[in-house]
């Protein structure tokens, strides 16, 4: 019986797109640091998934989907977001059939989708609050390759090995729920055991 799995995003419409199809979808968290032990939010709108990944390890969520998780797995913590630079951009309307974005930024760069735009305050206001999925951290549970060293695992329903970076491991009680509050946001797959544990 698979004791946890991997969790990493879903390939979107848009992930063709590359780098900016990504930073469309999902953000940044990992262009500022945390203010107050809290993540700072950089992404567009007013499109936005459920659940999604903005920084290398990050997992932010809706109130909606905190809701829903909450309701499945009340054992879950979460921490407020910060929404620091929220910019409208109706880039989700553009044809998803397209091998390329409809627009560049003008520097070419993915992340000025977002920087030096306005933000827009109507967004945050239709966002609602905005929540990191918390996890707990064991700088062993990852072996060198990224293999998962379950002889570390207690059970924790999200583990990783760094706050700002690793593998997310999940439990299969996790994993079900993600599956059912965030499909086609989320992969997941059983853990490869790290082979030098």
């Amino acid at each position: 019986m698979t004791t946890a799995f991997l969790l990493t995003k879903a390939k979107h419409p848009w992930t063709h797109w590359g780098d900016h199809g990504d930073i469309l979808v999902h953000g940044m968290t990992n262009h500022l640091p945390r203010k107050d032990g809290l993540l700072q939010l950089e992404r567009t709108g007013p499109f936005m998934p459920k659940l999604f990944f903005p920084g290398i390890a990050d997992v932010v969520l809706t109130e909606q989907a905190k809701i829903e998780l909450s309701s499945r797995i009340p054992r879950l913590t979460f921490q407020p977001v910060h929404k620091t630079l929220l910019v409208r951009l109706n880039w989700h309307e553009w044809p998803q059939t397209n091998s390329e974005p409809l627009a560049y930024p003008e520097s070419g760069e993915p992340e000025d989708y977002i920087l030096g735009q306005p933000h827009d305050p109507v967004l945050v206001e239709d966002f609602g609050p905005i929540w990191e999925l918390s996890a707990d951290i064991d700088h062993e549970i990852q072996g060198i390759g990224g293999g998962f060293r379950s002889r570390r695992y207690r059970g924790q329903h999200l583990v990783r090995a760094n706050i700002t970076g690793g593998y997310n491991f999940v439990s299969p009680e996790l994993q079900a729920a993600l599956l059912a509050v965030a499909p086609g946001e989320v992969e997941l797959k059983p853990v490869q055991e790290d082979r030098d544990a």
